[in-house]
This record gives C-alpha cells, structure tokens and sequence, in this order.
C-alpha cells in the first residue's frame, strides 16, 4: 500500500526480467520518501517517491460493509472479460457491459487527468428519482455509478433484463440507499427520461449507422423498424467527446509502461480503453466504422507511438476503402506503426540508451514489438495490391517469404463492367491487364508461357453463368442477406467461426434457399454431369466489404476436421456485383505441387460460379478504393455432397452442417432469419424463368511467383514460404 512499496515492486520487475537481483533496500520513512536500493551486478541507485495516502481500502461503518469503488483498472479488465463472454446468443449483452466499461474507465480517467468533470456534476436530476443496483448482481451497476452511462436502460441491457423485469424491480427498492448498495449517478436518473433528439442523433451516428453504408445493389439494407439494444451505449461514448477533444500527447515507450502502474501512469491505461473500444466497434456488424475511428484516433493522440494502436487504425481505413484518401492515410499510419516497433530494438527512440532494454524488461513493449509485425504484414499486402512490388519486397523478406502470390493475382485485371462509367479516367481492362503483367522498371517479368494451357483447361475446373436466377427470387435473396438484416446479427457474423446449414436435395422446400438450390443445381448438372450423384446440399453464406478477401483453401466436411472430405462441386452466386475482388481457382491440389496457372471470376450480379471442389481457391481482396463506396460484396455459396455428415447443436451456437431450423425444431425457437426467406407457394419454378448465358473466366498464367518477379517453379516450393497476406 506504501509508494515506496510500489517503487520497490516496479524495481524488482525490471532486475528480474534483466537477470539481475535486488540485494537490499532501506525504507525510510522521510519526509522527502528516499527510497535506496542497491542492484546487482551493477549500481546502487537512489529513488525520490512522493508519499501518499493507502489507496484502495474498504472502510466499515458499524458493522456492514461498504464495498471499494471500482477503479479504471477494473473497469478496463470487466469490458476485456466481456468481450472474451460474447456468443452470438449473448450479443447485446456482452458489448453492452464491454463497452460501458471501458466507456466508464475511460470517463474516470479523464476526470483525473483533468481533461472533463464527471458527467453527474453537469446535470442535476429531479429530487424525486432514485435508482439503486446490488452491487453483487448488477453486472453493469458499478460501471454505471461512474457517471458515464446516461440511462438506467444501461443496466437493463447489461443484465439482458426485460423493460418489464426492470419495471417490477423498482418496485422492490427502496429510496433509501442502503449499505452494500450502489447509487446510480445523477445523470443516470435524470435521464432515464425519454432521449433528447440530439442524443439520439448523437448515438446513430456513433454506432455508425450511415445510410450509404448499408447499400446492397440499391437495397436500403438497415432494419429501421427495429429499436438498436445499444443506443444507451452510443449515447454513453458519445459523452466521452468533450475530453478526447483535449487530449495531447502524455505517453511514450519506457519501462514503467505497464497498466498496472496506473496510478502513475493513467494516460497508458486511457489510451488502451479507447483501443480496445475501437477494436470492439469494429468487430461487429456491420462495423461501428465512425466511432471505431474516432477512438483509435484518441488513442494515438494520446500515445502517439502506440504500435497497437497505429495497427488497429490502419487495418481499420483500409478495411473501408471506399475513397482513395483512406488507403493513403492507412498506409501512413502503418508505416508509423511499424518504425515505432522497429525503435524499440534500433535504440533510435526518444531514449535510445534504454531503447535495448524494453523488449527484455517490459511485457507492454514486447506486446507492441509484435503488433509491428502484422502492420509490417498488412503493409506488405497494401503495397502488392497497389503494384508497388520493389516496395513490398525488403517487408516479405523481413517476414521470411521467398514466394508470394504473383503480381496479376494480388493487382489483378478490373472487370471493365464494373467501372463507373461516368469515371472517364477510370482504368479498363486492358489497362489493368497491362499494369498487372507489363514490365514498368521495377521488377523482372518473363513471358507468359502458360496463358493458352490456363485458357484451354478452365472448363474442367470452372465455370461460370450469368442471369443465374429468376430476378424475384435475386431480389428476395439479396434483401434478405443484406449487411443490416437479421440474418447476420443472429448469427454474429464475422466473430464466430464458420457456419452452414445442410439439406437432402429432394426433400421438401423450406425456403428460398431450398428453392435456389434446386435450380443452381439444375445449372450445373448441364455442365458438371457428376453433380446428378449428390444426395446433399450444404450451404453458406458472406457479407463483405470491398478490401475484405477469403484465404485460399479447400472445401471440406467440418473444416477438414478428422480428415479432407470434399464435396463434388461447389458454387458461388453472386447476389451483387461491382464490390470486391474476384474468386481465385487453381488446379492446384491438396498435397500437391504450386499451382501453374489459375483463373479468376469477378463478382457480378446474378452470376453464378461453379468449380472442382478438389482444387485450392479464394477470394483476393479487392483492390484501389470501392468503386461503389458502401456497398458489399453478398454471395451465396452452395456445394454438393455424395454424403456429409449433419451437425446438430444443442449449445444454440452456430456451426458447420447444421439442420435448417424447421418450424417447431430448437433452432427456430432462437432464430427468427427465417421469416425473410419464404419459399414460393409454387416451387421452385414459382419464381419466373431467366435466361441463363455462359461466361468465360479470366485467365491468368501464374498465380506464384519468387519475391523478384520470376515464376515460381513447381514443386520446389513450400507452400508456407508463400505470401498470401489475407
């Protein structure tokens, strides 16, 4: 509880992390707190602490217990716990009491560094309201009483109670405040009152819900008939403004950076709350992609060398992409990134002379060494996207890379149909073409040897049909598996792992999807006559922004789980068009030699690509800025199985191989997605008739090559020494 304990413990952390040992200390309680220490094998060094009173402990009154107030500290490490808690069937929940957590560190901290007052000094309530929370139930209660959440709907939806639990409760509590009890702030009471028009613009904004930005083919995408659960969380950050709008620089690498050391060093702790806010608004879906910004920016200004940071916010400007202005700023940031990261072993930092210690003495900064390696990684792949190869080149090195994926696969050849064409400087085909494989300088690029083998073979591996399906049904699908529709939310698209659902092809059409398979199947039994032995059909589905991609894999029972066991044929329909990189096919085989050549389908609306479910294949994240800022690339994926195996849950989580949730089954008492995808009275053939045209892919003559441009030779090369970067 001493300072000069406190000093005593840092000391020992760092002589212990540098294999040193404290030989003896003196504690002498003088006026000025010397404090000696003697290290060995190298020098006795004198420390001044300035002596304060014990922190922390609880104080009595008679005979009950008043609990200590939570700290930033704890306050920070709840929201991390609630994160690591969230399940799809949790949701709201756990960001809810995630994010007022850290909202509530963050305010605690700003009040003591001085950069705001307390949010219940601003506002006084009516006399008349009071609202109480147990301490031991309230997940959010002590959060709360911070002054940060402006609403007692806030412990509501911490606690996933009802408004009419809520209600009843009240009634149970008294006006009094007992001991053992906390009071919700002021401001709390006070507004518990209906939210003002500001607040609530104020909270849309934070959550990001931008109109532009659920766009899918023309389709307003949002659910605006349906309340948010987390507008008391928006309107909660949205009070943080007014101190990040004062923040400045107080942090930089050393070796007191520990969260620990809070108290001596609360910028640290401050800093890291808003990072982990942004990474938590960016995670959800569709991402919070304003106010993840903001609060990666915060952290940076405050910690301007902050490695995870600096990352985090980079990642996030390229994630969006949709103006040029933001692959530029991302790309600065990381590059700041990574010359922080690079400093803390260079001994060219601030303090160069304590700059070779940290990675050895201090776990934080070891932490943000490692950060630098994946801003040095999304780097890599920016700079390959953009045709700056000679660039990326000393970046793949440094990440051990011999090989990488070629040139005119990472910067691929535009569809010249998906070009703006009001854009009269917009790149064709043949431009593209001609930067992707034409020498420019900068690297070696030898002649195409394998373009004919690649042009003539693509028939038995893929294949491609445009117009695939009648437009109703298109449209239904599109609606229904747009960005802000239910279908993704109740899953908990993008933070859970992969999931399908599985059906026996003949058995009767439960939706549109049903109904969707049996005329993709018909499709492609013209072209593909093996498909007529499948007895299954599994199917999934993705929701992507333009830069996001899809690694290169192979399709497999349960992810390859307990063995390889590929479908017959697998196909992908394009539900828009014009967002997002094109599907990478190779004939490349599991176990086998890098694939020569390979060929790429870009996405089109109401096309459908159809392949050898054996061979390795992607989606190469797209390139430049959207050329349809807001839109997302939604397709429908459907593979045909001899036999699978059906994986039903009983933990109410999604996962591979799962029945479709039939009326009256348990799924469909968690579920409500299914009410968008409604089959057609008629059948399948209900749904009108379309007029399907075949469609060659583009051909590509490499898909490998050596970090100087050279053909990969096949065989000779493992598979791990091969940058993907997505």
């Amino acid at each position: 509880e001493s300072p000069c304990l406190r000093v005593i413990y840092k000391i020992h952390k760092w002589t212990s992390s540098a294999n040193c040992q404290v030989n003896e200390f003196s504690n002498v309680p003088t006026a000025a707190g010397t404090l000696r220490i003697e290290i060995v094998p190298r020098r006795t060094v004198t420390f001044q602490v300035s002596l304060m009173a014990s922190k922390g402990k609880s104080k009595r009154k008679g005979s009950a217990v008043v609990p200590s107030a939570p700290t930033p500290l704890s306050l920070y490490k709840r929201g991390l716990s609630a994160v690591r808690s969230w399940t799809p069937l949790n949701s709201a929940r756990a960001d809810a009491e995630a994010l007022i957590a850290l909202a509530s560190s963050v305010q605690m901290l700003q009040a003591r560094m001085g950069y705001t007052l307390l949010q219940q000094q601003q506002q006084q309530p009516p006399a008349t309201q009071s609202i109480t929370t147990n301490t031991t139930t309230a997940t959010a209660g002590t959060a709360v009483a911070t002054g940060c959440v402006p609403s007692g709907q806030a412990v509501e939806i911490a606690n996933g109670s009802s408004s009419s639990q809520q209600h009843d409760e009240h009634h149970h509590h008294h006006h009094h405040h007992l001991e053992g009890e906390e009071r919700l702030s002021p401001f709390v009471e006070w507004s518990s009152q209906e939210p003002s028009g500001r607040a609530k613009e104020c909270g849309n904004r934070a959550a990001g819900q931008m109109n532009g930005a659920s766009r899918s083919g023309g389709d307003d995408t949002s659910q605006h008939d349906r309340p948010d659960p987390l507008l008391v969380v928006w309107m909660a950050l949205e009070a943080l403004a007014p101190g990040m709008a004062s923040y400045s620089a107080k942090v930089r690498h050393s070796l007191d950076l520990d969260l620990e050391d809070w108290q001596d060093e609360p910028g640290f702790l401050l800093a890291s709350c808003h990072l982990e806010i942004g990474k938590l608004l960016g995670r959800m879906f569709p991402r919070r992609e304003v106010a993840e910004q903001r609060h990666l920016e915060a952290a940076l200004v405050l910690f301007p060398d902050f490695v995870a940071a600096g990352l985090a916010l980079g990642q996030a400007l390229m994630a969006r992409a949709d103006h040029p202005d933001q692959l530029v700023e991302g790309e600065v940031r990381l590059k700041t990134a990574l010359a922080a990261a690079e400093a803390l072993t260079s001994g060219s930092g601030r303090d160069a002379a304590e700059d070779g210690l940290l990675l050895d003495a201090n776990a934080a900064c070891r932490g943000e060494w490692e950060a630098g390696a994946a801003a040095r990684r999304s780097l890599a792949m920016l700079l390959c996207q953009e045709g700056r190869d000679q660039e990326a080149v000393p970046h793949l090195k440094a990440l051990d890379f011999t090989h990488r994926l070629a040139r005119q696969v990472l910067h691929y050849p535009l569809d010249v149909l998906l070009v703006d064409r009001e854009d009269s400087d917009a790149p064709t085909v043949a431009a593209a073409a001609a930067a992707a494989s034409d020498d420019d300088g900068e690297m070696e690029t030898p002649v195409r040897a394998t373009l004919s083998d690649a042009r003539n073979q693509y028939p038995r591996y893929l294949r491609a049909v445009d117009d695939a399906l009648p437009p109703s049904l298109l449209h239904l699908l599109r609606t229904a598996l747009a960005p802000g529709a239910r279908f993704w939310a109740e899953h908990g698209y993008g933070r859970v792992g992969y999931f399908s659902y599985m059906h026996e092809l003949g058995s009767p059409c439960l939706s549109a999807i049903h109904q969707a398979t049996v005329l993709v199947h018909r499709l492609i039994m013209t072209r593909y006559p093996a498909v007529t032995e499948a007895r299954f059909a599994e199917w999934w589905a993705h929701c992507r922004r333009h830069p996001s991609g899809h690694q290169l894999h192979f399709d497999s029972d349960d992810e390859g789980v307990g063995g390889v066991r590929n479908p017959i044929v697998s196909g992908v329909v394009y539900l828009t068009g014009g967002v997002g990189g094109p599907t990478l096919v190779t004939p490349q085989l599991l176990g086998g030699p890098l694939a020569p050549h390979g060929w790429l389908v870009h996405p089109r609306e109401n096309r459908l690509g159809m392949f050898d479910s054996t061979v390795l294949h992607g989606v190469i994240p797209g390139r430049g800025p959207s050329p349809r800022p807001g839109d997302y690339r939604i397709t429908l994926m459907i593979a045909f199985w001899r036999d699978i195996q059906c994986r039903s849950r009983d933990d109410g989580l999604p996962g591979p191989s799962q029945p479709y949730p039939a009326p009256g089954s348990p799924a469909a008492s968690r579920y409500s997605w299914m009410a968008d995808l409604p089959a057609h009275p008629d059948g399948p053939d209900g749904w009108g008739t379309t007029d399907p045209r075949d469609a060659a892919p583009m051909a590509i003559d490499r898909v490998w090559e050596r970090l100087d441009g050279v053909a990969a030779q096949p065989g000779a090369v493992p598979y791990d020494a091969c940058f993907q970067g997505f």
